[in-house]
């Protein structure tokens, strides 16, 4: 597997753009706590790479078992307050799948590299 590499800056306000394999990302706050609303939160960006880790890993399996997936979709949302943060989703699959395939796709949903790393935690190391 590949380390991913990003690159942030931010030059005043709380907008931050980033660099990732030469895509452009920004995040910002809304403007009602005096950011400029130009991206998405930080925990909103989270979330959208948990959604979409989900999706690929759920897609890749159904391929690799020939599965009629179909369209996939997942919708999220966490509560900023408590521990442990909770995220609620809603999975639903628009092909013909019987409940033991949509079971396991749920349950893959939950291997994916995201979601291993945010359970697992993460280390950070000042270089």
């Amino acid at each position: 597997m590949l380390n991913s590499e990003l690159d942030a800056v931010n030059n005043n306000g709380f907008t931050v753009n980033m660099t990732i394999r030469g895509h452009e990302v920004v995040a910002d706050e809304p403007s009602d706590v005096g950011g400029t609303n130009l991206g998405a939160k930080p925990g909103e960006l989270l979330l959208s790479s948990l959604a979409g880790c989900k999706l690929i890993t759920m897609r890749m399996y159904a391929e690799r078992k020939g599965w009629e997936l179909g369209e996939a979709s997942i919708s999220m949302r966490y509560l900023e307050k408590g521990e442990p943060t909770l995220v609620e989703k809603k999975i639903r699959f628009s092909g013909d799948l019987d409940e033991d395939q949509v079971k396991r796709l749920i349950d893959i949903s939950g291997r994916c590299p995201v979601a291993k790393m945010l359970k697992n935690s993460i280390a950070f190391e000042i270089v």
